[in-house]
Order: C-alpha cells, then structure tokens, then sequence
C-alpha cells in the first residue's frame, strides 16, 4: 500500500511555504516579534480554498506564545509580488485572535491558485 501523499492539518510546512512567512513576518512593526515567535513554532493548518495554494497557519495553544497585538481590520502583513518592475499582486498574512491565521495570493491581472516564488517578494513587507 503507498501512503498518502496528502497533507493533514498539524504537519510541517514546506520550505516554500515557511520562505513566504518568513519574509511577511519580517517586519519591524507593532506585532511582528510576537508573529516571528509564533512561526517558529507554526504548522500547515490545510488550505484555505479548494482551489488554491493559499493556507491555513497553525499555531499550538497550549504553548505559552505572546499573541499579536489586536488591530483593526485588513491583513496583518502584506507583500508586493514583482516580476522586475511589474507588480503582479499581493501576498497578505493574516492574524485572528493574536495568531497567525491564514496567507493568501491577490494576483492584478492572473490566477492565484498557485503561491508566488520567493525571488518574487519585495524586499520588505509593509503593514496591512
């Protein structure tokens, strides 16, 4: 019997996927140590649309972590996605009740099924 190749809720995130958090939560604002403590413990949390890349973040309770400062609406960190000077969209994190929730892909003009490559993030995130 071949073992399922399908991710479940709780496992590892891929290097690609840690890559993009990596960078979104790179930032130098209110609540972004709190969001690099929590990656270094985050975990792939599923997908967020059936027809997407885009992904849930787990984050353990039952570890003591400090929670992100509340905030009003709109993403918690945001992203340029660039093909040399031409803006292709935004990769957005998101935060719900001090954790990190979910990173999605707004494309301008094409499909965001698939997540951006990393050489395509600018250089800083900047806050939502």
């Amino acid at each position: 019997m071949i073992d399922d190749p399908r991710r479940v809720p709780g496992d590892p995130l891929s290097p690609h996927e840690r890559a993009l958090l990596e960078r979104l939560c790179s930032g130098t604002w209110r609540g972004t140590s709190e969001a690099r403590q929590q990656l270094a413990h985050a975990r792939w949390g599923g997908l967020e649309f059936d027809d997407c890349e885009c992904f849930l973040v787990e984050v353990p309770e039952d570890l003591d972590l400090p929670r992100i400062p509340q905030r009003s609406g709109g993403p918690f960190a945001t992203v340029d996605v660039l093909d040399g000077n031409t803006a292709l969209g935004h990769l957005n994190l998101w935060a719900v009740d001090g954790r990190l929730h979910s990173v999605d892909y707004m494309t301008f003009d094409g499909p965001d099924e698939k997540l951006p490559a990393v050489e395509l993030l600018g250089d800083e995130p900047f806050k939502g």
